[in-house]
Order: C-alpha cells, then structure tokens, then sequence
C-alpha cells in the first residue's frame, strides 16, 4: 500500500545506515552498491578478499536466495517475516552488547539483509520500491511522478540513514529498534482496510446516463 511507502523507506535507510556503519562497511539492501564493493575490493586489494568484499558478496548471495525463495509468499507474509527477522537482529544486536566487531559482524548482517529483501519482496506488487532510488529518481525527474507521492523514498531513504547514524552514535543500545517500530506500524496500516467514500443518508445515488446502442 501506498500509505506506508514513507514509513518502510524510513525503516530501509536506518537498516542500511546501520549496515554500513556496524555491520562491515556494506549495504543491507542496497545490491549493485555491495556488488560494485566487490569489484573495487577485487581490483584494488586482492589479497585481503576476506573483508570488505566477502561481506559484500554475503549480503548480495543471501538477498538473492532470500528473495527467491520468497517468491511465491504474499506480501503481506513477506513484510511480517520481515519484521521477524528485524526482531531477531535487534536480539543479536543486545548480545553482541550493541558492538560487534569481526566475524560477529556476519550473522548480524545476514538477518539485517534477509529483513531487507523481505520488505523488497512485499512490495513487488506496483508499490514504490523504498530499498534502491535510481528507478524513482529517474521518474521524478522526467516528471511522470511527484517526489511527495511515489519519489517519497528519495526523502525518506537518507533520513533513515541519518536517523541510524545519530541515534546510533549516542544511544548505541537502541539498534534496530526504530527499524522495528517503523515496520510493525507498516504491517498493522497494512491490515486496516481504506476507507471507503460512503453515500450520505438519505441522499439519493445518481442515475447513470444512458448509453446510446
């Protein structure tokens, strides 16, 4: 639904911000970002592949694989495995005393790109993507949408990641909270029904003009 495009862009860019930051200098969703992270690595470094562009190609793999099998849930399933993943980074998060460094890094990031390519996969049905921004710009740009309409993710995406950086930087325990309270509020938008235009009492409906044979 359209409704919760600000909120899911919001919780993608926290989840990247929180990626690039804590979880190995690599994107949770963000897939020709990790893939371009590989080949500058490759290019540049060869012989340290175990770092940057390991992860890289980990969180590319498993959005992949994620994504695939995900194919054939609906999407309202896919956002709340989503959220579940969510939950379980924010547990990992507290074990790793909201500091992981080094191979723990790797499980943390595992479940902040499974969480990552479920939201993705819950919005392949005509709703605004809010994990990558090059599709959207383009159409903000030749001006067939409205960047308050379905270009929102190019404003809320960065605030997101903002929001991770600064919050993060001072209250280190919060994690992937806010993440989880943007896309619980998401899933429960998405199960009110929209409302619907209801006819005043007692107006009478207008007749439909006659069509001519």
């Amino acid at each position: 639904m359209r409704r919760t495009v600000w909120i899911l862009a919001l919780a993608a860019g926290y989840v990247d911000g929180l990626a690039l930051l804590y979880l190995g200098g690599v994107f949770a969703s963000v897939v020709t970002g990790n893939l371009l992270l590989v080949g500058i690595t490759a290019a540049t470094d060869p012989h340290h592949l175990t770092g940057t562009a390991a992860r890289a190609a980990l969180a590319v793999a498993v959005y992949t694989i994620t994504v695939a099998l995900a194919r054939n849930l609906p999407p309202a399933r896919c956002l709340v495995a989503g959220l579940a993943a969510l939950c379980t980074l924010t547990g990992a998060w507290a074990a790793v005393h909201h500091d992981p460094h080094g191979t723990a890094q790797l499980p943390l990031l595992v479940l902040a790109v499974i969480a990552a390519a479920l939201q993705a996969a819950a919005q392949r049905d005509g709703d605004p993507p809010t994990g990558y921004l090059t599709g959207p710009l383009i159409r903000v740009a030749e001006g067939r949408i409205h960047l308050a309409g379905d270009g929102a993710p190019l404003i809320a995406m960065p605030l997101g990641a903002a929001g991770a950086a600064l919050l993060l930087d001072k209250i280190p325990w919060l994690g992937p909270l806010p993440a989880v309270a943007l896309v619980a509020a998401a899933v429960v938008l998405r199960a009110i029904p929209p409302r619907k235009t209801r006819t005043r009492a007692g107006a009478t409906p207008r007749p439909e003009p006659a069509r001519t044979p």
